[in-house]
């Protein structure tokens, strides 16, 4: 296996993670954004669009679509903010309370397949550098856009 591209190798890792995600939820009716969906959870309602596609890293038409196709499904709403019209509030509905529970469950399960093999700390220092990977690789500019485009490997 050659290593002069991380890039590359860190796309297939990503697709295969993917692929396995929408396995284990298939029986929800996303097909993406479940990282989103909990990310809006730890907002509490109180998250703006905008404030969220920060977090995220993702730019703003990412961010649309993804509370768009959220809002669709009817797990998120918007919502006006009280004292700022410009601001919409993103909040869960009813209906993402057993998807949320699901995806959790999804993300612990792959995420310990993933990481087989890996001892407790190993575990740890690995999550640590992707996390430095990623820091290192972002730009100073506005997020890079994201696409849910698949690679053919």
């Amino acid at each position: 296996m050659p290593t002069s591209s991380i890039g590359y190798w860190c796309s297939i890792a990503a697709h295969q993670y993917f692929a396995r995600l929408q396995a284990k939820l298939a029986h929800l009716d996303l097909t993406h954004w479940f990282y989103v969906l909990l990310s809006i959870e730890e907002g509490n309602g109180l998250q703006s669009q905008q404030e969220l596609a920060d977090k995220l890293n993702l730019d703003k038409v990412a961010m649309t679509r993804a509370v768009d196709h959220l809002v669709e499904k009817g797990y998120v709403e918007r919502c006006n903010c009280a004292g700022d019209r410009r601001k919409h509030l993103v909040k869960l509905t009813p209906k993402a309370k057993p998807a949320l529970k699901a995806i959790r469950t999804a993300y612990e399960e792959l995420n310990a397949e993933a990481l087989k093999g890996l001892k407790k700390a190993e575990r740890t220092l690995f999550l640590e550098q992707l996390n430095l990977l990623v820091n290192n690789l972002r730009p100073d500019g506005p997020p890079v856009p994201v696409t849910t485009k698949r690679v053919h490997a």
